[in-house]
């Protein structure tokens, strides 16, 4: 668990300084699902691990679930890199 807490504070600080990366993917889906980067702060700040996986680059995928202002369930997946990517964000009652 101490490892995941480190993951969260180094999301955190790239979150805060701005150095995001939003692949068009993430962005589309930002838009379709209505889910505001506010949102995402806030899963990064109270969402727990749900899953950690390696990617084909084999690059460590994290997804965290948490909720949004009206406290509907949502999950963010990124990688950490020099930026914070956001590679996908999903509310959970579309699956």
């Amino acid at each position: 668990m101490e490892r995941f807490e480190e993951i969260r504070k180094k999301a955190l600080e790239l979150f805060d300084q701005r150095k995001i990366i939003m692949p068009t993917h993430a962005v589309r889906r930002m838009t379709e699902r209505n889910i505001l980067s506010s949102e995402i702060k806030l899963v990064l700040l109270h969402g727990s691990l749900y899953k950690q996986e390696t990617d084909s680059c084999g690059d460590t995928r994290y997804t965290l679930r948490g909720w949004d202002y009206e406290g509907g369930n949502i999950r963010i997946t990124f990688v950490i890199k020099e930026a914070l990517i956001i590679i996908t964000v999903i509310r959970e009652e579309e699956i």
